[in-house]
């Protein structure tokens, strides 16, 4: 059920809604579209960037979970009125913790499976443009003669449950496919923004086994590498200080405040901050030395990490890539030219044609699984 709000909260929320994000928008907006003009840009996108960023920055997270639709309703709601289009049918699979749930698009025993975490900066549920953009990603892959499910992961959601209960839960997920049968090289895990940190969470919990009284302890034996793992614009560091910051404020649809105040809720009251002082990078892939990765290729075969030339992500992102082409493990990037954040999601949300990032996650999601069944042939 969507979070209940007390009457203080409501009115708090009326009086946001109708007086302080109404003219920020306005200033947004006219900012963004200056920028849109003065760059060629997509003027609609940059519009719905600037309104998205407003009401992000200035509508609590309590009060954003309450008009939202939670994870599992949202999936419900839309298996019910699209599943039949895709020939989707529902099935939600409950794990051993008796609170978090696999979400599938697919039949549970594909020949492969993407885990993917959804974003909204750990605040916001599962999307219906999440939903249609794992959709397509399936669609493609079976048009493309891949047997592919897809696996979404409702993970607790911030100030409830801060880290690591997030990391706690993808391990039990990837446990639970491997329990039921998927070997390490049939999985590919994937996420945007928050989910894609949620990735490198898990891939550092691989390489560096992570122990506390979470539950995130549990050790996962890979008997052999995973095939592969895309992130979309994902979170990387709570360093607000880049460039990108600096010049992509007015072009984004996150603002720096957003991710302050956001990144404090899944930080504070967390073992998180000793973590990164003692160098130890389960909670952020760029807040420690670069050493932290070395290995990664022994715990998945390639990596692909996407973002956006207009996002204030963009120079956590391109650290990000230069310090995984120092591995050895398999890379490719995309950095889309004229996108703010995630912007795949954003094309869903919105009901535009799938944009260049998205072919070319798709592309590489594809080739993943092709390539490793024709490595498998001469095995």
């Amino acid at each position: 059920m969507a979070r209940s709000l007390s009457l203080a909260q409501k009115a708090h929320l009326l009086f946001t809604f109708c007086f302080v994000v109404p003219p920020i928008s306005i200033h947004n907006i006219i900012g963004a579209v200056i920028r849109a003009w003065l760059q060629r840009l997509s003027i609609r996108a940059s519009i719905r960037n600037a309104f998205a960023r407003s009401l992000m920055t200035h509508i609590r997270p309590r009060q954003l979970q309450a008009i939202l639709p939670p994870t599992l309703e949202a999936y419900r709601s839309w298996l019910s009125s699209k599943g039949s289009q895709f020939g989707i049918t529902h099935e939600a699979h409950m794990l051993d913790d008796k609170h978090t749930h696999l979400l599938w698009l697919g039949e549970r025993y594909s020949r492969k499976v993407v885990l993917f975490f959804h974003g909204g900066g750990y605040v916001m549920p599962l999307s219906t443009g999440h939903l249609e953009w794992m959709a397509y990603f399936r669609k493609k892959a079976i048009d493309s003669g891949v047997d592919l499910s897809i696996c979404l992961l409702e993970y607790s959601l911030v100030p409830d449950s801060p880290y690591p209960r997030q990391l706690a839960q993808a391990t039990m997920a990837l446990q639970h496919l491997l329990e039921i049968g998927y070997e390490p090289g049939d999985i590919v895990i994937a996420g945007d923004s928050a989910g894609g940190h949620l990735c490198l969470s898990l891939l550092s919990h691989l390489l560096h086994p992570r122990s506390d009284s979470s539950g995130a302890s549990s050790h996962i034996h890979l008997d052999g590498r995973l095939r592969g793992c895309a992130v979309i614009s994902p979170l990387l560091s709570l360093d607000l200080t880049t460039r990108s910051y600096r010049e992509r404020c007015s072009a984004d649809v996150l603002s720096r405040k957003t991710v302050r105040d956001w990144g404090r809720l899944l930080t504070d009251n967390s073992p998180w901050k000793e973590e990164i002082r003692q160098g130890k990078g389960w909670g952020m892939a760029l807040d420690v030395p670069d050493k932290w990765w070395n290995g990664i290729e022994n715990v998945v075969d390639q990596i692909m990490v996407t973002g956006g030339q207009e996002e204030i992500f963009r120079d956590h992102i391109l650290q990000f890539i230069d310090v995984m082409q120092m591995n050895g493990v398999e890379l490719s990037s995309y950095i889309a030219p004229d996108e703010a954040h995630d912007g795949p999601l954003m094309d869903f949300s919105a009901g535009r044609p799938p944009s260049m990032t998205t072919q070319a996650i798709t592309d590489w999601l594809i080739s993943s699984f092709v390539d490793e069944e024709i490595d498998n042939k001469f095995l």
